[in-house]
């Protein structure tokens, strides 16, 4: 599926029907290739109903077949216990080659929503890291790890409604991610890192007849790994490859113009980013938000998450202090302690929870780490 979105998708919850089904509007835009507007308009209806489904916190799965080394998504699968009940089409409009439609979706979530759902975890994304650097001097790709990241940034707003990115000018290894910096990390209010390395950008086999512009086979391979920064375990992992046709003509085409991504070269990068942007939403949809006692005052604490992490004022939390501690064999362990407490005071980034007894708190200290999982939602 060659499918180029430029417009952020507009996902908001509309209303709710007696069954917990809620209704979510979306806009999607699709490339016309070779002048097929039905199917270009298909493609853009389907990449919105998945970002729709994604934001409803629904399981996705897709019937894929194998083209060009990548996987191509042509049909959307919900959970057995999830179903899109109406869509209402309320836009079409062509320009520029795109085809950008805007609908309405009544969807029916799982019947048993994990608890992280609604929430949104910090990820702190990783400038990608340029490996194949030797093969970018084709097209002058020496930026495409900044632009790659700019991209799979993106990506990761438009299809991953489970984290909160922050992006950073910097590399980072996964085998140099240590205890300690992963520790440090969190403290610093990440809770996830993600960090990925282009592999492979070399070219294959030259694909036209000796009288016709010079074309080539032309690969491209990411690493990608994403690290629970507390736990300090490895969530996910996996290489993603894929392969287009390359124009010679396009070596000063670099990876900060529009030409390279409208390329097929570009168009299947971007594919790719899509496609990694999906899979950390699925490894991180039902994580539990992470959050650190900034204050206490009598009934009330002060924890360093707030609207922006998905907390909502009036919500009932339960709290598992987590203290770290060395036991016999020198490994840490964890103590947990439940606390029942409702949000009273909520910020972009901070919220106020008290208990019904000052009591309740007496055993807390600043610095503790809670588990925040909402029942008030």
């Amino acid at each position: 599926m060659k499918l180029r979105l430029l417009a952020t998708a507009c996902c908001a919850l509309l209303l709710s029907a007696p069954v917990s089904a809620n209704w979510y509007e979306m806009t999607g835009q699709a490339l016309i290739e070779q002048g097929d507007i039905a199917k270009a308009k298909q493609t853009a209806i389907a990449d919105a109903l998945e970002r729709a489904a994604l934001f409803a916190g629904v399981q996705v799965s897709s019937q894929q077949k194998l083209v060009a080394g990548v996987m191509q998504q042509h049909q959307l699968t919900l959970d057995s216990s999830s179903e899109i009940r109406e869509i209402r089409l309320l836009s079409e409009n062509y320009g520029n080659n795109y085809v950008t439609v805007t609908l309405q979706a009544e969807i029916l979530p799982q019947q048993q929503s994990c608890h992280g759902s609604q929430q949104k975890k910090p990820l702190l994304l990783a400038q990608v890291e340029l490996g194949a650097r030797r093969d970018a001097v084709h097209g002058q790709l020496f930026e495409l790890d900044k632009n790659a990241t700019a991209q799979l940034s993106r990506h990761l707003q438009d299809y991953s409604p489970a984290i909160v990115v922050s992006a950073v000018d910097y590399s980072l290894k996964p085998e140099l991610m240590t205890d300690s910096i992963n520790r440090q990390l969190f403290t610093d209010g990440q809770q996830f890192a993600l960090i990925s390395k282009i592999t492979d950008l070399s070219l294959g086999k030259r694909t036209s007849r000796f009288w016709q512009d010079e074309h080539f086979e032309r690969y491209f391979a990411l690493d990608v790994t994403l690290i629970d920064l507390f736990n300090n375990q490895l969530v996910f992992q996996q290489q993603y490859r894929t392969q287009a046709q390359w124009h010679s003509e396009l070596a000063v085409a670099g990876s900060h113009s529009q030409l390279f991504w409208q390329q097929p070269y570009g168009q299947k990068i971007d594919t790719v980013l899509k496609a990694v942007a999906k899979d950390i939403q699925q490894r991180t949809h039902c994580q539990g938000l992470l959050a650190q006692v900034s204050h206490i005052d009598q009934h009330q604490v002060a924890i360093d998450k707030g609207a922006r992490q998905g907390l909502q004022l009036g919500d009932s939390v339960t709290v598992m202090q987590i203290q770290r501690f060395a036991g016999k064999d020198g490994l840490e362990k964890l103590h947990k302690s439940p606390v029942n407490l409702k949000i009273t005071e909520i910020s972009s980034d901070n919220a106020w929870a008290s208990a019904g007894s000052p009591t309740l708190l007496s055993h807390l200290q600043i610095g503790d780490l809670i588990s925040i999982k909402t029942s008030g939602l």
